[in-house]
Parts: structure tokens; sequence; C-alpha cells
């Protein structure tokens, strides 16, 4: 066979013709996060009131000085740490 024939399953691909390859399924790898809760105010003063944060690091003083950094960024103030935990999806 020359290098200048092809066979027609590879003209097929070639066109789009040829039917699907089946893909390969990616595997899933099960999500985990640093769930930190945090009782928050506003710096005026009024009621306490909680704030969610979910972490991808792997540290829970890391994840705690995110979700800190991220109430500040709103211009809230820290009252209390209500609870870290990690959570697994």
């Amino acid at each position: 066979m020359n290098s200048q024939q092809i066979t027609e399953a590879e003209m097929r691909e070639a066109l789009g013709l040829a039917p699907a390859k089946p893909t390969p399924e990616k595997c899933k790898h099960p999500s985990s996060y640093i769930m930190v809760e945090l009782s928050v105010r506003k710096p005026t003063g009024g009621p306490a009131f909680r704030f969610e944060y979910k972490s991808r690091s792997l540290s829970t003083l890391e994840a705690k000085l995110e979700a800190e950094k991220a109430v500040r960024k709103k211009g809230l103030e820290v009252w209390a740490v209500l609870d870290v935990r990690q959570v697994s999806e």
C-alpha cells in the first residue's frame, strides 16, 4: 500500500463521518475544602451575624486568616470564630 493511499476508515475519520470514539471518563476527585464560620458585625456596632468562608487551603490556620481578611475587605469586623472544619464532598 502506497503512502498516498488511505483506507476508507481513515477517510471517514478525516471527513468527520466516522463514529465517535468513546472518550475516557475523567476521574472526579472528591473535592474538599475548609469551612470557616465567623461571627461578624459592622464597625459601628449592631447585632453580630454569621459569615461563612470556603477555603481551598490545606491549613486550618491559613483558612482562618483568609476568612478574616475577606471579612475586613467587606468592611466588617470579626467578633468571634464559631467553627473551622474540613468538608469533603
